[in-house]
């Protein structure tokens, strides 16, 4: 699951990453722009280009919730899984604290 969640991590802040390098290409590009026409081209990219780069935040942030409840799942899981293991096995196999398995 760990390395599901890593991947998955991964990809999103490669791609928030590569948004970011284009908004900074599309603001370069509205500053060297001549004409109004060209700058509000560019403007409107680099609009566009940050609204993706936000859900992209959203999605990371959101995927980052659900495995975090799907750790505690798994946890939850887990664990009473071994409770319930523990309550078939016979009360002879446990010791009181501190008695070690050698016996005088």
């Amino acid at each position: 699951m760990d390395g599901w969640a890593d991947d998955l991590k991964l990809g999103l802040e490669r791609e928030i990453k590569e948004l970011d390098r284009q908004i900074k290409e599309a603001r370069r590009a509205t500053t060297i722009a001549v004409s109004l026409e060209e700058k509000l081209a560019a403007q409107r990219k680099m609009k566009a280009v940050e609204s993706e780069r936000n859900q992209k935040r959203r999605a990371l942030f959101d995927s980052q919730d659900d495995i975090d409840g799907k750790r505690g799942d798994f946890d939850r899981a887990a664990r009473g899984a071994v409770l319930k293991a523990a309550q078939r096995l016979p009360l002879s196999l446990f010791r009181p604290l501190g008695q070690s398995r050698r016996t005088a």
